[in-house]
């Protein structure tokens, strides 16, 4: 029952990280011109790519979605006020921050956020130096946690999303 539970969890996120990742694809198809390629399976899964920018200014561009986020798991609703940075994956191999993507973009309710990958990999670092790792879901921002209960050997924390528009390199508007 778990399993079958689990396997649903993960295919409702699976479905809901793919409508995001059109999502902004389109926004910057349209918005900044050029054409978009979705990344192939294994950029995704070991580079941390979901498409390709061919950027008419820049070339050709890696960027890594995500979508609004809850607080906890357990919350109802979303928060587009914070946003969860992963260290470390699920399989205790290095998270998200340290793939090839340039730009991370992050969907809120209003905009999305491009952030350069390299400076918020910095930011994320002097964020959480020094403090102390928990166990279980944070109320506050910039505290490591591990699900290790949940048998996930990931590390992650929140961020606020106004600070990740302090580092921003631009957004775009969605209204």
């Amino acid at each position: 029952m778990v399993t079958k539970k689990l396997n649903e969890t993960v295919r409702e996120f699976y479905l809901t990280g793919r409508l995001d990742e059109d999502f902004v694809m389109d926004a910057v198809k349209h918005t900044l011109g050029g054409d978009v390629e979705r990344a192939t399976v294994s950029e995704d899964r070991y580079d941390h790519i979901d498409f390709w920018w061919n950027s008419p200014r820049k070339g050709r561009i890696g960027i890594d979605v995500k979508g609004i986020k809850k607080n906890k798991r357990s919350d109802n609703t979303q928060d587009d006020t914070i946003n969860w940075l992963e260290l470390q994956g699920v399989t205790g191999k290095p998270g998200w921050l340290y793939g090839k993507a340039e730009y991370i973009a992050f969907r809120t309710f209003s905009k999305i956020i491009f952030v350069n990958r390299e400076k918020l990999l910095s930011f994320a670092l002097e964020k959480v130096k020094n403090k102390e790792t928990v166990y279980d879901t944070p109320k506050e921002c910039y505290v490591p946690y591990k699900r290790k209960k949940w048998g996930r050997d990931d590390l992650a924390f929140k961020a606020l999303t106004s600070d990740l528009e302090e580092i921003a390199d631009f957004c775009i508007d969605c209204d």
